[in-house]
């Protein structure tokens, strides 16, 4: 059985977060729940499977040479690095938002 990675979560992922449960809150606290429980269920399945999520594409290259993968939870976007045997996550964004401006703005 393979080893279970570790999950990590940057101070910006975290600051994402929050961001979302206080944005969709605003409107309907119960439905942010579910969509925070929905992020971390769906961010735990990476602990046993690190390398589900895509590698984004050949255009993105820079990307790619960082070692970023990203999985779907709609309609966000979680972006991540796996470090040895750790899954750190980057940012949680929007898929409408600039993601490649929002992740070189904290990676520089």
């Amino acid at each position: 059985m393979p080893r279970r990675s570790r999950v990590k979560y940057t101070p910006a992922a975290v600051d994402d977060m929050d961001e979302i449960f206080s944005y969709i809150s605003k409107d309907n606290a119960a439905a942010a729940e579910a969509l925070l429980d929905k992020l971390n269920d769906d961010i735990g399945n990476l602990a046993e499977f690190p390398n589900m999520g895509s590698v984004l594409s050949e255009d993105e290259f820079t990307l790619v040479n960082r070692g970023y993968r990203f999985i779907v939870i709609h309609p966000y976007l979680v972006f991540y690095r796996i470090i040895k045997n750790t899954v750190v996550i980057h940012r949680i964004l929007h898929s409408r938002r600039d993601y490649i401006r929002e992740l070189f703005t904290i990676e520089e």
